[in-house]
């Protein structure tokens, strides 16, 4: 049933901001184990293929020794010992000077550090033991899943959007009150997502309300759905299903 609701929100009319919160929560707390098998099975897949060919660079520490050593400083955005960690590099110990030499750039250095990291992370971080049969029975669910979140914080901002009311002088003797609504997501005719989309309200001759008050904001809300439902609530942006 959840699941079923949640496919019918790709053309998001039946659904309020209260009632799409409600159906996310009880579908990521209901199929739960399910998820989070998914998720461990995506990124063991994504850590093996990042290891193929991590980000690095290789720098020459002078440890005050008589030998210095060669150190990569990876980026790293996988769990290691088991936890993320706030810092998104990781130092990792290639070897001395003595044993490889002083050229960092060298192709012979370079896969060689590749060796070493991947030996490193494969040690440091595990991959996460996956159970293949819940994961083959339930991809849909898994899918279904990463859809989602990935398109969460776009449909809150459609189904409860963040707005303030201004006034935009024009060619006319009046000024324009436009609503300018809180984006930064694709938009029907724009090259890159605009920050605010700008919805004309009326005219300050029109209207004679304090336009900056909590009753006119209210007032105005259900208008501001109303134009987001007609501009972007076509179907196709929310085809969870594929």
């Amino acid at each position: 049933m959840i699941i079923n609701s949640l496919e019918s929100f790709q053309t998001l009319s039946p659904f309020d901001y209260d009632s799409f919160i409600s159906h996310y929560n009880r579908f990521f707390s209901t199929y739960k184990e399910i998820i989070d098998n998914y998720d461990n099975s995506k990124i063991n897949v994504e850590k093996e293929n990042y290891l193929k060919d991590p980000y690095f660079a290789l720098y020459i520490i002078d440890n005050k020794a008589k030998v210095k050593c060669i150190t990569a400083k990876v980026k790293w955005v996988f769990p290691i010992n088991g936890e993320f960690k706030k810092l998104k590099y990781q130092s990792v110990h290639i070897g001395t000077t003595k044993q490889l030499g002083t050229d960092i750039e060298s192709a012979d250095l370079l896969n060689i550090a590749k060796i070493r990291i991947r030996e490193y992370f494969n040690e440091k971080s595990p991959n996460t033991p996956v159970d293949l049969e819940m994961l083959k029975s339930n991809m849909e669910i898994g899918e279904l899943s990463e859809k989602l979140r990935r398109y969460k914080d776009r449909i809150i901002a459609e189904l409860n959007p963040t707005f303030y009311i201004s006034k935009v002088s024009n060619k006319s003797s009046y000024k324009s009150i436009v609503a300018n609504i809180k984006w930064g997501f694709p938009y029907p005719g724009r090259t890159i997502n605009p920050r605010y989309i700008s919805f004309y309200i009326g005219s300050e001759n029109e209207i004679s309300e304090d336009i900056k008050s909590a009753d006119f904001i209210n007032k105005i809300k259900p208008k501001v759905l109303e134009y987001l439902h007609k501009n972007l609530y076509s179907g196709s942006n929310y085809n969870i299903k594929k």
